[in-house]
């Protein structure tokens, strides 16, 4: 029998095929507004640790759904698959792993904070509460 990927390991092979940011530029990206922020935590781990000034919380189980162009529960913010997304989580890894669902999905402009959220504070730039629900 042989044996499945760990998590770790589907990141990292992940991380062999998607586009990284430091935080420094990410911020630079969003403080110019070009681009949609999504942190794909869960609803509780944002309320916990906070998010990026700015993201939207879809979390990872609803991002593909919500990217769907036929699906009743699509986000219309989500239909441009030219449009740049920078995805964030609280060290990484989901969103490393959301990013790669995104380019398979037609997304062509994909972008992940190399560390996160976790990254983004230790770099000295805050986190904010989460909006009280981006989900529907």
């Amino acid at each position: 029998m042989t044996k499945g990927k760990t998590f770790r390991e589907r990141v990292h092979a992940a991380g062999e095929r998607v586009q990284f940011l430091a935080v420094e530029e990410a911020k630079e990206i969003i403080e110019r507004q070009g681009a949609t922020v999504i942190d794909v935590g869960e609803e509780w781990q944002l309320t916990e640790r906070g998010t990026i000034p700015g993201a939207r919380n879809i979390p990872r189980g609803e991002l593909d759904i919500r990217a769907d162009t036929e699906l009743p529960r699509r986000d219309p913010t989500l239909q441009d698959r030219t449009q740049k997304i920078i995805l964030t989580c609280g060290g990484g890894g989901k969103a490393t792993l959301c990013a790669e669902v995104l380019e398979d999905m037609g997304f062509e402009d994909v972008w992940v904070i190399k560390g996160g959220c976790s990254a983004w504070s230790a770099a000295g730039y805050p986190l904010v509460e989460p909006p009280s629900s981006s989900v529907e």
